[in-house]
Order: structure tokens, then sequence, then C-alpha cells
């Protein structure tokens, strides 16, 4: 466990009086900064998620080291369920966009088009899977960037931390689903792409302990890696390019 304020280990961030579960806690206090080690023991989730929207360093170091119990590899189960989610959400909202304007760009192949029909599912399967494997680059191009400039300063780097920081900082792709209830421009879905972009930014400094120049660094190499992904799709399916940037 840790100070959500310092980031300093901390024994215990509550102790509890009486019976176990009888729900007498006392809040602890960091001993290198004296404040309180983890003000989240007694919020609701709500409050959490919210300052997860405010990209507040203090949720994310709650959530990442003192929400669960530490784990030396492996990622816990909710959060590549989380994952699936956000990649089916972003994987329906470029096919739709494939479907609304796919028939009227010239480079999109014609056997891809049913002219009287709707653009076949099996595009969206294809989409799915481009989507698994474009994250999939993001989150190794972030891990290859990591592990170039921090080899020599930190012996041993958990990158299944490294990795639920990114997906746990990417809840902003959960909003997707809006666009699939009401009529919402797909600029909305770059709008959402630049804020978990931001939110990564958060979550990789305070995984790290580094400074903010230095997580958009790994932020921006990631975004190449997979920017580089798309093109090399795009070369082989011109179609793509309807949904490149989203």
């Amino acid at each position: 466990m840790i100070c959500i304020e310092c980031g300093r280990p901390v024994n215990d961030v509550y102790k509890e009086f009486g019976k176990a579960g009888s729900g007498n806690i006392r809040l602890t206090r960091c001993s290198c900064c004296q404040q309180i080690a983890d003000k989240y023991v007694e919020y609701d989730f709500i409050i959490v998620f919210l300052d997860l929207f405010l990209h507040k360093a203090q949720a994310y170091r709650h959530l990442l080291f003192n929400r669960q119990p530490y784990r030396d590899f492996g990622i816990p189960i909710q959060y590549v369920k989380v994952l699936i989610v956000y990649i089916f959400f972003e994987s329906y909202i470029k096919w739709l966009r494939f479907k609304e304007y796919g028939q009227h760009q010239p480079g999109v192949p014609f056997y891809y088009i049913d002219w009287h029909d709707d653009v076949p599912y099996d595009r969206y399967w294809f989409i799915f899977l481009t989507a698994i494997a474009e994250f999939g680059m993001y989150i190794s191009s972030i891990i290859v960037a990591v592990r170039f400039i921090y080899q020599s300063r930190y012996p041993i780097i958990k990158y299944n931390y490294l990795v639920m920081a990114i997906i746990l900082s990417s809840f902003g792709k959960g909003f997707l689903v809006l666009m699939m209830i009401w009529d919402y421009p797909f600029s909305f879905g770059s709008i959402l792409n630049i804020f978990v972009l931001s939110s990564n930014v958060v979550a990789i400094k305070v995984f790290l302990d580094t400074s903010t120049f230095k997580a958009i660094i790994f932020v921006a190499f990631g975004f190449l890696g997979r920017l580089f992904f798309q093109s090399i799709i795009y070369l082989f399916d011109g179609s793509m390019l309807l949904h490149l940037n989203l």
C-alpha cells in the first residue's frame, strides 16, 4: 500500500477497532507527508470516479495500489473484461462510420460494399480484430519506450501494473456508448480519444513516479506505434482509412 498524496509506502491505510467487519475504523496518516494515507477508503466509488475524470493522481494511486491485492504478474480478470467492453464499443462505432460513409468514399473497394443492403457484419469482426491489435501495439510501444528509458533506473518494472494503469485510465472509451444511444457526430469519438490519451498520461506518471513531460513522451510513442500499425492496415485495405483516427 502507498500514501495517495506522496506515493510513499505505508503499512496500512486504516486501523479497525472492535470486532472484524464492525466498520469502526480510523484512517492512518503517512509518516512522510503527515497527510491521510488514503482518504478514499471512506468515499463512495462515484467520488473516486469523479476524481479520475478530473485527472487526480490520488484516485489512480488508490485504485492501482490500495484497492486490490498486490500481484507479481498478470492482471485481474475484471481489467480484461473492461478492456473487452471498451474494444467492443470502439469497434462498433468504427463499423458505424464505415457503414455511414463507406459507400461514399471512392477508395473503398467495391467488393466490400453491398449497394442494396447494409454493410456486411463480417466487416465488424475484421474491425474488432484490428482494434485489438491496435491496442496491443499501443501498449507494446509504451512498454518498449519505458524499458528503454528506465531500464537502468528500475531493476524491476512491474509491466502488469503499467498495463493496468493504461486500461484503467482508458475508462473514457466507455462514453462511446453514448454514441450508440444518441445521435452524436463522429467527432465526439475523436474528442474522447484525446481525453483518454490525457488520462493515460496521468496514470503512467503516477505509476512510474515521473514527470508529466516524460509521461507525454511515452503516450506519444504509443500513439505513433498505433498510427504506424494503422498505416500498414491501410496499405492493404484502403477502406480502413475511415476509422484510423478514432
